[in-house]
């Protein structure tokens, strides 16, 4: 009789691997389970938990004057940081390429929506012409981050930064979040960047560099949001 985790693990080894595979997948060591990383697999719903958290304070919103975001923008939003979460969940949980495309194509969602939210405005895009864009935008990021996956991370941070820059441009009243936002990015980054390069790295420790990437975005997200509504008229 085939042991659960063996069972489990035999889940993924028909589907093509992520690309960090063997040895290269953060500092957490890999488990013959459903979930391979598991400390890394549920943190990553922090993200789903922002979103929960900023549609609660949308729905208490509702019928007031101050709009933070229209409902289509809102509804990508909402979105965009739920496939973040599950798409990293969904990641880390096997290890495959198909996790790695939606974890990595979440982010873009989020960074691209940044954009959207001030670039369609300033240009004066119509809101259905907007969306269309953002998805187009994706799939074409989406299609050229599975041709070339060595690429992803680099375009992403060009991605978030250029976002940044437009959004610190943009804003007035919520700087300060913004500013909070970008500070724990960059604490996040430093964070992502010492367990990806196991500087300091215990694979069987629950504490993780990684899940603390995942926590630290999450924040950032929240503090995104709060500047939007800083800025709602």
């Amino acid at each position: 009789m085939v042991e659960p985790a063996l069972a489990a693990s035999s889940t993924w080894a028909s589907w093509r691997p992520a690309t960090c595979l063997p040895d290269d997948c953060f500092c957490e060591g890999l488990r013959e389970s459903l979930i391979r990383q598991p400390v890394n697999t549920w943190s990553s719903l922090a993200f789903v938990a922002v979103a929960l958290w900023v549609a609660a304070r949308l729905s208490r919103r509702r019928g007031s004057a101050r709009i933070v975001l229209a409902g289509a923008e809102a509804g990508l939003f909402l979105g965009a940081l739920v496939l973040v979460g599950l798409g990293s969940a969904f990641y880390h949980a096997s290890l495959t390429f198909i996790g790695q495309v939606f974890d990595v194509s979440g982010m873009y969602l989020v960074a691209t929506f940044i954009l959207l939210h001030r670039l369609g405005p300033r240009f004066g895009v119509p809101p259905l012409v907007s969306v269309l864009g953002f998805v187009v935008a994706n799939g074409l990021l989406m299609a050229a981050q599975v041709a070339t996956p060595s690429l992803r991370r680099i375009v992403f941070g060009v991605l978030l930064a250029w976002a940044l820059a437009v959004e610190w441009r943009s804003s007035r009243a919520g700087r300060s979040w913004l500013a909070a936002a970008a500070f724990l990015m960059a604490l996040a980054f430093g964070i992502w960047f010492i367990d990806l390069r196991r500087l300091v790295c215990n694979p069987q420790s629950l504490i993780r560099g990684h899940a603390a990437w995942h926590l630290l975005g999450a924040l950032a997200a929240a503090c995104l949001y709060r500047s939007y509504e800083a800025e709602a008229p």
